[in-house]
């Protein structure tokens, strides 16, 4: 994502108001990297099958994989997707039903290996594959842990991982343990944290408010020695 450092002086006041969908922007997230951790002892999944859980809608697509909405359609605000300044960061297809923008990269190029999708801060977030979560690490902006990032290895697809950021802990409190199955728009991985307060979202240019956001990045899963 795209943002800009506010000074603790000058703090962005946050306008609490989503738009129905016109169905975002990575020139907003933020840009924040965390190891990605070896798979532990399986957890039983975690809110699997949750009643509660908003439609599916397909967001992207690689291959076979389907990456959904993170969060209740009537809750996105916009949707951008953007280029990930990490080497191994791979490009999503976006899905055609979703409306959304596409950020470029400083020498201009577009990319779409990450997405931001605007909701107001505090919304429910939910895992966007099926899969494991594989990292629960602090999530930093300007060497200041701010939240957190989840990263999940897809289902079917161990050599990719799905990196979460602008998280914090979801409705009940917890957070998702290394291990953790996951379902696409049924698992519950955290809320939508209220970073408007130290960046300045570039998704912002394309949402009625601050433009808080969840942002999921698709990265090649690090394999073998020094991995």
């Amino acid at each position: 994502m795209l943002l800009t450092i506010v000074a603790p002086a000058v703090l962005v006041a946050a306008v609490i108001a989503a738009i129905v969908l016109a169905f975002y922007d990575r020139g907003a997230g933020g840009g924040a990297t965390g190891p990605i951790g070896s798979l532990a002892s399986p957890v039983p999944p975690s809110g699997v099958g949750n009643p509660g859980a908003p439609q599916r809608v397909v967001l992207a697509r690689v291959g076979e994989l389907e990456i959904v909405l993170p969060v209740a359609r009537q809750h996105v605000t916009a949707v951008l997707f953007h280029p990930v300044a990490d080497s191994g960061a791979l490009n999503m297809t976006p899905a055609s039903g979703v409306p959304h923008n596409v950020a470029t990269d400083h020498g201009g190029e577009p990319g779409t290996s990450g997405v931001d999708v605007g909701a107001p801060a505090g919304t429910t977030v939910y895992s966007p594959v099926n899969g494991t979560v594989t990292a629960v690490v602090p999530h930093r902006i300007g060497g200041r842990p701010e939240g957190l990032e989840i990263v999940i290895t897809p289902e079917g697809v161990p050599d990719a991982a799905i990196r979460v950021s602008h998280l914090e802990p979801g409705p009940d409190g917890i957070v998702p343990q290394v291990g953790t199955a996951v379902g696409a728009g049924r698992t519950v991985i955290g809320r939508v944290r209220d970073l408007s307060r130290v960046v300045i979202f570039d998704i912002a240019r394309y949402t009625n408010d601050a433009g808080d956001n969840v942002e999921i990045d698709l990265l090649r899963q690090p394999t073998g020695p020094g991995a």
